[in-house]
């Protein structure tokens, strides 16, 4: 009687619900035995596992587990629940009969036994204080009764998530010498440990409702003071402490997990429509570092859809949303409350003359964290309009690190998100930015506004998440306990950037980019461009052998797709095809390619050393000047310095034939070991020219740089004035040597590479402002004469005759 109940019950649920299993790669496969195990016995939790596992072509938990006859060993199901309902309520944790006989079987069988938790979430809304029909149809960290559970199958039949957490093998705990009910204990409880987790990392922490979380923001000591100090300066107590109250409200999201449903179907049908596909790498390492840290997102900002598309790939993977830092420019009628009930909360770009204000900021940060509730923050504060990263903001990475040293229940982790889009919807709003046009306010609305001047196909989109970094870890490691040194906020903000980018992958549009807008006129024989593009392709897969780092198309297909997209033209000569860019293209190309142009960097500077040199150098030569100028190089294309070593680049770049490598007996006889030399292939070689536009990646970068070097040369100048004079020349070469590039002559850029050059002990400042430099800059001018253009390099010192 209780199978036929069980199959009638699954039938029904199949026709009326649609779950989705979340963490799929959590279940073994292989010889592994599954053994599922849920919270709490119910059998509509079970039939939902049964349905999700079959669709996803995972095993039953209904399929049976057999030894050979020998063994005489059955079991006839592979799930147990860890609780038992009994009069309407759980009781105490049990240790399951199967379980029990589980830990008994043959070691043929215990060995492979992998337990699998699952949780069966009915809606994704945290129970708090509100209505009760809010109350009765979201989830609860109780147990969920009869009738609940069957107005949420009428109410959320189609937002049943299945979740199937870390597995725990059966080898990892059993021990030979310990009793089975010992063992089942520890496994009970280990579950017990997991499926909370599970439960936390899915829903997010028990939050009281919104009105006592602000509540207590505002009682808080911190505010408190700040209102004291209002008070101080004239200010009734009462309207200070209104003010408080408003400055929280104003601030707060408000999550509601019915708008997130909302939304959530939304976003689904806005995806189908403008993206060919969402592709997420790296989001199954969130599970373990959830279990021990809560997780702040520290994602690239590249378009409005940023802090959407993660969302939206959380919910559905099972995580639990952030709450995210919203511009209060966001927070306008209509659009704001939409926001803050998605999980939005506002803040001003600055508030540094308003104490009350970063007060209540400050405490409701704090009070998050201290609830365990996830956050997401853009590092950089604002979008980047020409598409590489922007130096890390330092006001939320502060107040993170000050929570952390203040105390949390669950220390923080930094998680890097990178974003790649094959075309950006906000095209039309950069490309006149890129163009000199003054930067307009942002706002969600603009992405709407130019899909609809923009009607097509914006390609795919890739997500990747990177390392976390464990903030107590990272402490421990850069706090010196004995003088108690303030961490260097610098250095963080700097580890962030290079972990976002340390996720790159290049897509279609981003292999085109490197190679066009490398060429003196952007544009290439299609010939060659495939040959280019097979080079990078072959040049990134040699050097990062640990993971995906470029799309697997081939190279005529990559042409054929970024064709399809509209972002290259192709004219047809009596000589062959040339491809090129149009005009509106052509200049967003510098903002495809400088998502990525660091993945190229250290090859790209080998190159530039090498490409003009008639006589060949050694290793250690090259290995000298690189590790002169690379470390600046990396600090503005934030890239980490180490990730490949110079010799595998040369290495690389040998086996490809962009270099030519020959040995050589050194002239001192004190050895009889030969000395390789590198040298470029000879121009009439087609690798010749495909070195030239792997050089020509950065040169543009040292070109920059040698303007700033030029200038300190001339000595008898304040920081100031060498920003503004090399501003000018950049600016002055720009023009006259038609450099297309929106980022040449930024000022940011500039002001950049001189922190760095004061940080690396290359430029020191006196006392009156003024600066000098170490010998080391000399020896990089006279360097300058192999690297850089020769047309460059006189039209700089031209211009400085001018200054």
């Amino acid at each position: 009687m209780k199978a036929f109940i069980y199959r009638c019950c699954r039938a029904i649920l199949k026709w009326i619900t649609r779950p989705t299993l979340t963490g799929a790669d959590n279940i073994p496969s292989g010889s592994a035995e599954v053994v599922y195990v849920l919270h709490h016995r119910a059998i509509t939790d079970l039939a939902m596992l049964d349905i999700a596992c079959v669709q996803a072509g995972f095993v039953s938990p209904f399929t049976p587990m057999e030894l050979d006859a020998q063994d005489a060993f059955s079991e006839r199901h592979r799930f147990f629940a860890l609780y038992r309902s009994k009069g309407g309520r759980m009781t105490a944790p049990s240790k399951p009969d199967r379980l029990l006989r589980l830990l008994e079987s043959p070691p043929a069988l215990r060995d492979r036994i992998v337990f699998v938790p699952v949780s069966v979430f009915w809606g994704r809304a945290m129970s708090g204080e509100g209505t009760f029909f809010k109350n009765i149809t979201s989830e609860d960290w109780a147990v969920t009764g009869r009738i609940k559970r069957l107005l949420n199958l009428v109410i959320n039949r189609r937002n049943i998530f299945v979740h199937t957490g870390r597995p725990i093998p059966a080898l990892s705990v059993s021990d030979e010498e310990e009793a089975t009910e010992i063992l089942a204990r520890r496994v009970s409880r280990l579950l017990r440990v997991r499926l909370r987790q599970q439960k936390q990392t899915a829903l997010g922490p028990d939050f009281s409702h919104r009105r006592t979380l602000l509540h207590q923001v505002v009682t808080s000591t911190n505010v408190k003071q700040a209102i004291t100090a209002e008070v101080a300066n004239g200010v009734k107590q009462s309207k200070a402490e209104r003010r408080a109250r408003k400055y929280a409200r104003t601030i707060a999201s408000d999550m509601s997990h019915p708008t997130i449903r909302v939304l959530a179907r939304l976003l689904r049908w806005f995806w189908n429509q403008i993206y060919n596909g969402i592709e997420v790498a790296g989001i199954e390492s969130l599970e373990e570092v959830s279990a021990s840290h809560t997780l702040v997102y520290v994602p690239s900002h590249r378009s409005h859809l940023d802090y959407l598309l993660l969302s939206y790939l959380l919910y559905f993977r099972g995580f639990m949303i952030p709450h995210i830092a919203a511009g209060d420019n966001l927070n306008v009628p209509l659009l704001g409350p939409i926001l803050r009930r998605g999980g939005a909360f506002f803040m001003r770009r600055s508030f540094r003359d308003n104490p009350l204000y970063a007060a209540v900021f400050n405490e409701y940060l704090f009070e998050v964290y201290r609830h365990g509730h996830c956050v997401e923050f853009f590092p950089e504060g604002g979008r980047t309009r020409t598409g590489r990263l922007l130096p890390a903001r330092m006001g939320l990475l502060k107040m993170t690190i000050d929570h952390q040293l203040r105390g949390l229940p669950k220390p923080l982790a930094l998680v890097p998100v990178y974003f790649g889009y094959e075309k950006v919807v906000e095209g039309s709003s950069y490309l006149s930015e890129l163009r000199g046009a003054d930067k307009t306010s942002e706002s969600i609305t603009d992405v709407f506004r130019n899909l609809k001047l923009i009607k097509q196909n914006f390609g795919s989109v890739q997500v990747n998440i990177g390392e976390a970094i464990k903030l107590d870890e990272w402490l421990a490691r850069h706090t010196d306990s004995e003088t108690r040194t303030s961490p260097d906020l610098a250095q963080l903000g700097r580890e962030v950037m290079i972990g976002i980018n340390q996720q790159a992958e290049l897509n279609p549009v981003n292999l085109i980019a490197l190679v066009t807008l490398a060429t003196p006129k952007i544009a290439i024989e299609e010939h060659r461009l495939l040959a280019q593009i097979r080079c990078y392709q072959k040049l990134l897969s040699t050097l990062n052998p640990e993971r995906k780092v470029v799309t697997d198309l081939k190279p005529d297909e990559i042409v054929e797709y970024v064709e399809a997209l509209g972002l290259l033209t192709r004219d047809e000569e009596p000589f062959g095809p040339v491809l090129t860019h149009a005009p509106f293209s052509a200049v967003m190309m510098t903002w495809y390619r400088n998502n990525v142009v660091h993945t190229l960097a250290l090859p790209s500077l080998i190159a530039c050393l090498l490409v003009k040199r008639r006589r060949g150098i050694s290793a250690k030569q090259i290995q000298s000047m690189v590790e002169l100028i690379f470390p600046y190089l990396a600090n503005e294309l934030s890239a980490r310095t180490q990730d490949h070593t110079v010799q595998a680049c040369l290495d690389a770049l040998a086996e490809l034939g962009l270099l030519e490598r020959t040995s050589t007996l050194p002239e001192a006889k004190t050895t009889a070991h030969s000395v390789s030399l590198y040298n470029a292939p000879p121009p009439a070689k087609p690798e010749h020219l495909q070195l030239t536009l792997l050089a020509n990646l950065v040169s543009q970068t040292l070109e920059r740089m040698f303007i700033v070097i030029q200038q300190l040369a001339q000595g008898d100048m304040d920081r100031e004035t060498l920003r503004t004079r090399s501003q000018g020349v950049a600016q002055r070469i720009s023009r006259l040597y038609g450099i297309n590039a929106p980022e040449f002559s930024d000022q940011r850029l500039f002001d950049q590479f001189i922190d760095a050059l004061i940080r690396h002990g290359m430029v020191f400042v006196a006392e009156d402002g003024g600066l000098t430099y170490d010998p080391a800059v000399e020896r990089v001018l006279r360097a300058a004469e192999f690297v850089i253009d020769p047309q460059i390099r006189h039209g700089v010192l031209a211009a400085g005759t001018y200054t």
